[in-house]
């Protein structure tokens, strides 16, 4: 065998190497992908039973969905990332569904509506943090199994 075809071979082989490690990556990130969107998929429909609740002033509805939303940032598949900004921003959301909650408990329509803006504005700039940090990293990690009951409490 002459050194052309040996370099050739090594090459193939790592070409194949490389090809088969990206496919087993893309493979792994989607799954991980799909149970994060389902995740936050609940917490929007928590959130808008919340809006549900507050519009037709039923108070325990917001107050269970509040909970529950709140009770999301207790999962592991709560943090996909380990970044500063993204706790704090975490700690925010939390004091602003613990607002929530407590002013639906307290059948205060006006603290409750503006916790629930505090709710909706804390989504949409960690939201925001997320889109900025999936962009600069090709995948995030994210836990395939929920512990909560993911059905929204929904007004009668």
């Amino acid at each position: 065998m002459n050194t052309k075809t040996i370099i050739h071979a090594v090459l193939a082989g790592a070409l194949s190497a490389a090809v088969l490690a990206v496919s087993l990556v893309a493979a792994e990130t989607k799954p991980k992908r799909a149970a994060t969107q389902t995740f936050m998929r609940m917490k929007l429909a928590w959130s808008q039973a919340a809006l549900e609740g507050l519009t037709l002033e039923k108070f325990d509805v917001v107050s269970q969905n509040a909970i529950r939303m709140r009770n999301m940032t207790q999962s592991n598949q709560w943090f996909t990332m380990k970044q500063p900004d993204y706790l704090a921003r975490t700690t925010n959301f939390q004091k602003s569904a613990d607002a929530l909650y407590m002013a639906a408990v307290d059948r205060n329509l006006e603290a409750a509506t503006e916790a629930y803006t505090k709710v909706a504005r804390s989504c949409v700039e960690c939201h925001r943090l997320v889109r900025t940090e999936q962009r600069k990293n090709a995948s995030q990690p994210a836990k395939t199994k929920s512990e909560f009951d993911l059905r929204p409490v929904i007004a009668p």
